[in-house]
């Protein structure tokens, strides 16, 4: 299986013109998002460490773990996610490879040719040896500057179109790795564990109602925020299913006929995941 190391920033504090938010925590929120792609198109990903803004964490510190974790897991992609700041009157997407790499070059070209579809401001791939994080990993590394994050058009871009970016980009690392992209919920189940019948969706999406927690609590949480029936802040350690998501969820099952039962199962998964 494919390995991707997902490496979020680790900045101590860059605002971003999205009211309270910053660097740092909207790309580990649109990791969180990516994470159920990966995971349903069979390909594996680890994860770096999720900095507190304002901490007394060291930043370069964390990064320097990164890029060792990376590289003992064997990573065959180191994937940067990071957005841009200038003067607040600039927008477009500005990722960049390592000079002469040939295999940053095709997973640009890859990754680049589906947020095209979704992105309609200027485009520029260019070749750093400057950063940390594309010049020593031993993996094939892909430095993100999603948007710029001090123009407020591009930063609200950003955040209200995780799920496609997430999309985009896990259908540039499949045609990269030379495999089928599926939609999460649609992926051939693992034999094991097995996962009792009334808890799942399918073998890799659960069941969620108020009360219960996880990963996939927070990701449902995001794509609902996506989808306009969400309208709170999201703290960085939310994972519980609780009566704001429940309250929100079942305005969108009325909204789009899903079956208001307050609780996200097949056809609740497939409307947030655009299936």
């Amino acid at each position: 299986m494919p390995k991707v190391y997902l490496s979020p920033a680790y900045h101590y504090w860059n605002p971003c013109a999205v009211a309270g938010c910053d660097e740092t925590t909207h790309n580990n929120l649109y990791l969180d998002v990516l994470e159920p792609y990966l995971a349903a198109c069979g390909i594996q990903y680890k994860r770096g460490p999720r900095r507190t803004p304002k901490s007394g964490e060291d930043g370069d510190a964390l990064m320097l773990q990164a890029v060792r974790e990376s590289d003992a897991w064997g990573a065959d992609v180191h994937y940067v996610s990071h957005t841009n700041a200038a003067n607040g009157g600039v927008r477009g997407y500005r990722p960049m490879i390592y000079p002469g790499s040939g295999g940053g070059r095709k997973l640009a070209a890859c990754i680049l040719k589906y947020r095209r579809k979704i992105y309609d401001q200027p485009i520029r791939l260019s070749e750093s040896s400057v950063w940390y994080e594309l010049r020593a990993p031993a993996a094939v590394s892909f430095y993100e500057e999603h948007v710029f994050h001090d123009n407020a058009s591009d930063a609200q871009w950003f955040h209200s179109h995780l799920g496609a970016i997430a999309e985009a980009t896990c259908r540039g690392l499949c045609e990269y790795f030379g495999i089928p992209y599926r939609a999460p919920g649609t992926a051939k189940p693992s034999p094991a564990p097995t996962i009792r019948k009334e808890e799942q969706v399918t073998v890799e999406l659960r069941m969620l109602k108020r009360g219960m927690e996880g990963g996939d609590v927070r990701s449902a949480m995001l794509l609902m925020k996506d989808k306009g029936y969400y309208p709170y802040a999201i703290p960085v350690s939310d994972k519980l299913f609780g009566a704001k998501m429940e309250a929100g969820l079942r305005k969108m099952q009325a909204d789009h006929g899903l079956g208001v039962d307050g609780i996200l199962g097949a056809a609740s998964w497939g409307y947030l995941l655009g299936r």
